[in-house]
């Protein structure tokens, strides 16, 4: 990824909108506009309109580009497009993330702007979007297919019959299994040194495929095994990555095991034979017949006995962005986007070295059968489940987790709108039942 010696195509302010900690899409962006001979204004994340409004009229820019992950973010673009049409600023708007869709850029931040709202599903889509703006042949067209200046009228789908709420544990879930005895119960925080061991845990098919780009013929382990050329040179470039984040990566954890309790579709914490709980959680059910919950996970014990879930807060992400921004600045692009690329799976793999340990802590090891993509897939005992996904939704859980666990002894701060920073970040709850799946609740 070296920089284009060219004369700038044209100008582009970028932010994370407010509220949201997610940099490396945003980054990658940036990068590759940058070298397409772009000149990028990258106000970082959590900016609020303010601010983007105060860099359009110091800059000036031919577009704005908004940046969010998650479903609360695809909404705060609406009040930010909002914010913008009443500053008067009018220029192509361009939005990406992952809860955005092309439906919801026309139908909601498109009308809240007033003026051309452009998806970019991913960087390389803002790139062939920014080029048809600025070229003269292509500009009008695109201009005028991309305004969106009242919601789209849809016929009403039919109205699905409603399904009573349950509070009724779904019968795919056995009782009939001994409840398994809780190791410790004090709350553990360490440093996880050794950064061989967790980068084992790292999922290829993410840090490769889906944060590098790679594509080929098949699985990328598979064909760096076959030496590919291609897929021996990223490794190569990744590895070198390695070899520098080695010398600053911290990673650190903290987790505990809690007594808990079912209520129908809560589950009630305690402290160590406390009578009041803790906190208790409200989740949601499949609306189905015999629909799932998680609070089926966790079994009734005898007279005196309680289940236990454990919980978690996984970190790689101290000083990396500092470290990413200060190789970008020199020039080094694939470094830069590869060391965030790094830290997000590094932590991923934490999360996937510490579930392990928490089972064998338990009392159910992974068998010695076990490979690495069994664990990728979740063919364990149990599984550990993130808020803001499926089968728990709601990000506001987030805050009483950081509660219990005090995170911010390992660097990890909440935001306001409930998500972990720095962005290297998983937390999890951790259930042990065999009959564990995923779920959309």
């Amino acid at each position: 990824m070296e920089k284009a010696d060219t004369a700038s195509r044209g100008t582009i302010v970028l932010a994370t909108v407010k509220g949201d900690v997610h940099d490396i899409g945003k980054n990658l962006v940036e990068i590759i506009l940058s070298n397409n001979g772009y000149q990028v204004v990258n106000l970082g994340i959590k900016v609020p309109s303010e601010d983007i409004i105060r860099a359009f009229r110091v800059h000036r820019p031919d577009a704005i580009g908004l940046s969010g992950l998650l479903v609360k973010s695809a909404q705060q673009m609406i009040l930010t497009g909002g914010d913008m049409r009443d500053a008067g600023i009018a220029v192509p708007l361009l939005v990406g993330g992952a809860a955005l869709s092309e439906k919801f850029t026309k139908t909601r931040i498109g009308p809240a702007y007033a003026s051309p709202t452009l998806y970019a599903k991913d960087a390389m889509t803002g790139l062939r979007l920014m080029n048809q703006l600025m070229d003269p042949a292509s500009r009008e067209a695109t201009l005028a297919s991309h305004t969106f200046t009242a919601p789209a009228v849809e016929s009403a789908p039919a109205a699905a019959a409603p399904v009573p709420v349950s509070e009724a544990r779904s019968s795919k879930v056995r009782v009939d299994i001994p409840i398994p005895a809780a190791p410790y119960l004090d709350r553990r925080i360490r440093a996880v040194p050794d950064l061989a061991e967790l980068w084992s845990y790292v999922n290829p098919a993410m840090l490769y495929g889906h944060h590098l780009g790679f594509k080929g013929q098949g699985k990328f382990e598979d064909l760096l095994a076959q030496r590919d050329p291609k897929a021996l040179k990223l490794h190569r470039d990744v590895e070198e990555v390695k070899d520098w984040a080695a010398t600053f990566l911290s990673v650190k954890a903290v987790w505990q095991f809690f007594p808990a309790v079912r209520e129908g579709n809560a589950i009630h914490l305690f402290s160590p034979g406390g009578g009041s709980p803790l906190h208790t959680f409200r989740f949601g059910r499949q609306p189905r017949p015999d629909g799932l919950c998680l609070s089926d996970y966790v079994l009734d014990g005898d007279e005196g006995q309680r289940d236990h879930i454990a919980m978690f807060v996984v970190t790689a992400g101290s000083g990396i962005r500092q470290k990413s921004e200060e190789a970008k600045q020199a020039g080094e692009f694939f470094k830069a986007h590869a060391l965030q690329a790094l830290a997000i799976e590094t932590a991923e793999g934490c999360a996937e070295w510490l579930h392990r340990r928490i089972r064998e802590d338990w009392g159910f090891p992974d068998p010695p059968s076990m490979t690495m993509h069994d664990r990728f897939t979740s063919r364990y005992r149990g599984n550990r489940y993130s808020f803001g996904y499926p089968a728990c939704p709601n990000l506001d859980d987030q805050r009483p987790l950081f509660d219990l666990l005090r995170p911010e002894d390992i660097g990890v701060q909440l935001t306001e709108e409930m998500m972990m920073d720095p962005e290297a970040s998983v937390s999890a709850l951790v259930f042990h039942h065999p009959d564990c799946a995923y779920f959309t609740a």
